[in-house]
């Protein structure tokens, strides 16, 4: 098979970088070099297995419309179906004549059938795809996604699966900006791209002349990030005097090598007569295989490979693999001669230190056993770079595991860490029967009960029996634990917290520059009001519903999302209601501070990814209490990021604005986010203001 053939027989665009080695005239290859058409795939309905036919169907056209926005495929549903009814059915035959059957056929019938499933494994959905050859039913491509959250947030599994899917898939694009060796081209996740994915570019700029002024190349690139629609490329072989810049095509590797296979080369599809005379073949191999092989400037596969009608002469050689020293040499071609090389490549050593998040973890490093002392740190001086399964152990501790793959381009680092198991925690109380609440949270339990799944750390436990009051301690919490708390309730001990509050005692919030205040004793919702809350109240009321709610109804899966969209008006109705009240400004800032004034609730400087502010790039709401170190001292979650809030305060003396305070999902880190404060007209709203509700410690429930 002839060398273009047998490199890109799935690619025309590439056929333009082979042109120097063929010796052929760049104005009739350029003419070919046209964007690969999108593959024609049916899309059946995939089966239910053990789950609503409904909800396999959903799939289906979920799947549908993420596999539909990419320009790789066309895609055909139940048409195709349509047209083998009317081929097989006697009473559609005088439909249509025998050449316009065959005409249709060619235009509904796909080669390619994209099937699959969804069936239930406890409480996970599993959600299988395959890719089939329809000619000879063979299997050419197979995904599973396992989906946890819940039914109406199944569009994020189907979208990963659809990426997945479509990796498989030709696809071609343009390097839009070179950054030293790394190159910016115009595709990105949503057309399938995955990062570690690896692409070939080549070289395809052409003079008004028709005629090449450079030899054209290629050469082979992994996925390092990918956005929307760019992915940044970084060269597999480093090094090199070859660039690539703006205007070169991008196109993938192996993506159709199972999907398609050469057709019938047209009458008019030649390349020429050549000269055999002057060509030869050459196979390069080397131990280890699956060495990448760049030869006379062009990507040509991994070894072993056989590369057909080369051009007679010397060809520069690199050989290139992940933990190994790379090999520049040179082949040379005889006229109508098969050349046999062998390489041999040299394994790469170095420094490798690893840091485990817990100290005392055991390793296993492929069959060598180690230990990690109270330090956390190990350094393995000329260990081996390539492929090696690690393993962390520890008691209380998941196992973490992984294959990783160490270069020594320089000294290499590997952070692990260790997921705890959840510990468990049996609370029992005298006298038995009290409501049992955890770090403010009513659990649902009465004494004695054992909570299970419980996250290591330091957890408060209260009780509480109507006649008796409460009880509180402190526990902490180890990974794998299983511990006992006991606690006695004294009967006359009225002052209990209301559910989901923080009691905050009085005190006196110091300001710089010596100031104070006194503030009263109160209570405080521990998170902001969320939507299943505000929709309760619509329903009770009739009170209309935040604008952005599609036909007043609460957005699917934003159940636990803070509340936005309401004025100060709205919330102070919604507090009333819930028996409540807004909190007063200085009430916000002694629960969300303490008694001293300061940027945030842990000190003066900000924690990269403490909080969902601007800077963490959300940009939107997320549920209530998903950033555990954005909590005050009260335990209040949420007071830097997610949503600003509502307090029954003024913003100036002219009583224009009502004031809303905090960080929010908007605010940047550069900003002091506990010290943001600002203000709106009462009746006025918008998507980064909630609120959450106090009350007076006098009041009863």
């Amino acid at each position: 098979m002839p060398l273009i053939m047998n490199l890109f027989r799935y690619y025309p665009t590439v056929i333009l970088s082979l042109a120097f080695c063929l010796t052929l005239p760049l104005d009739s290859l350029y003419c070919r070099a046209k964007e690969t058409p999108g593959v024609l795939l049916s899309v059946q309905d995939f089966e239910p297995i053990g789950v609503d036919r409904t909800l396999a169907r959903s799939v289906s056209d979920l799947l549908r419309s993420e596999l539909g926005r990419s320009a790789r495929l066309r895609l055909l549903e139940e048409t195709g179906r349509l047209y083998r009814l009317q081929r097989e059915s006697a009473r559609f035959r005088d439909l249509f004549s025998e050449g316009n059957l065959r005409r249709l056929g060619e235009l509904l019938e796909s080669r390619f059938v994209l099937t699959g499933s969804v069936s239930r494994l406890e409480d996970v959905l599993v959600l299988t795809a395959r890719v089939i050859n329809a000619e000879s039913g063979e299997v050419l491509a197979s995904e599973v996604a396992e989906h946890r959250d819940g039914v109406s947030k199944i569009g994020s599994s189907v979208r990963s699966l659809a990426r997945r899917v479509l990796a498989y898939f030709p696809l071609t694009g343009r390097v839009v900006e070179a950054r030293g060796d790394t190159l910016v081209a115009d595709i990105g996740l949503a057309d399938g791209i995955l990062p570690g994915q690896e692409l070939t570019v080549a070289d395809m700029e052409v003079r008004e002349t028709g005629l090449a002024t450079k030899p054209l190349r290629s050469a082979r690139y992994r996925v390092s990030d990918a956005g929307d629609w760019r992915c940044s490329l970084v060269p597999l072989v480093r090094g090199t005097k070859h660039s690539f810049g703006a205007g070169s095509r991008v196109v993938s590797v192996g993506g159709l090598e199972t999907l398609l296979r050469p057709g019938k080369r047209k009458k008019d599809d030649s390349f020429g007569e050549l000269d055999k005379a002057s060509f030869g073949t050459v196979l390069i191999q080397s131990e280890p295989e699956s060495a990448l092989t760049i030869l006379a400037g062009l990507d040509v596969g991994r070894t072993p490979v056989k590369v057909s009608q080369l051009a007679a002469g010397r060809h520069e050689l690199i050989l290139s693999l992940p933990g190994y020293t790379e090999i520049f040499d040179s082949v040379t071609v005889i006229p109508e001669t098969l050349q046999e090389y062998n390489f041999k490549l040299q394994q790469q050593t170095g420094r490798l230190t690893i840091f485990t998040s817990q100290p005392d973890v055991r390793l296993r490093i492929d069959t060598l056993e180690l230990a990690v002392e109270g330090t956390g740190r190990i350094v393995l001086e000329d260990f081996p770079a390539g492929g090696h399964r690690i393993e962390a152990r520890k008691q209380g501790y998941k196992t973490w595991s992984e294959t990783v793959e160490i270069s020594f381009e320089q000294d290499s680092t590997l952070e692990i860490r260790l997921e705890p198991y959840p510990g468990s925690l049996l609370v029992s109380s005298e006298p038995s029967g009290a409501d049992i609440y955890i770090d403010g949270v009513f659990t649902g339990k009465v004494t004695p009960w054992r909570l299970a799944r419980l996250e290591s750390g330091p957890r408060v436990i209260r009780v509480s029996i109507t006649g008796y009051g409460v009880a509180v301690d402190t526990v902490e919490v180890a990974p794998g634990s299983d511990i006992t708390l006991e606690l006695t309730l004294k009967k006359g001990w009225f002052d209990y917290e209301p559910i989901g509050m923080a009691l905050v005692p009085a005190d006196q919030l110091v300001y710089p520059g010596g100031d104070t205040v006194r503030v009263d004793s109160f209570y405080i919702d521990l998170y902001e009001a969320t939507n299943r809350a505000y929709a309760y109240y619509i329903s009770a009321t009739g009170h209309k519903a935040p604008g952005h709610w599609k036909e007043e109804i609460l957005p699917p899966g934003e159940e636990e999302h803070p509340v936005v969209g309401v004025s100060f008006e709205d919330a102070a109705r919604f507090a009333a209601w819930a028996g409540k009240r807004l909190p007063t400004e200085e009430e916000w800032e002694l629960a969300a501070m303490g008694n001293q004034v300061r940027k945030f609730p842990w000190g003066e400087s900000y924690r990269p990814g403490a909080a969902n502010i601007w800077s963490e790039r959300l940009n939107y709401p997320a549920a209530v209490g998903t950033y555990p170190e954005d909590r005050s001292p009260f335990g209040l979650y949420d007071v830097v990021g997610n949503v600003a809030e509502w307090v029954d305060s003024w913003l100036g003396s002219k009583k224009l604005y009502r004031t809303y305070r905090g960080g929010s999902y908007y605010i940047n880190m550069t900003d002091p986010s506990l010290a943001s404060r600002d203000g709106h007209y009462p009746n006025s709203s918008n998507r980064y203001i909630g609120f959450r509700c106090a009350r007076d410690i006098r009041t009863r429930r």
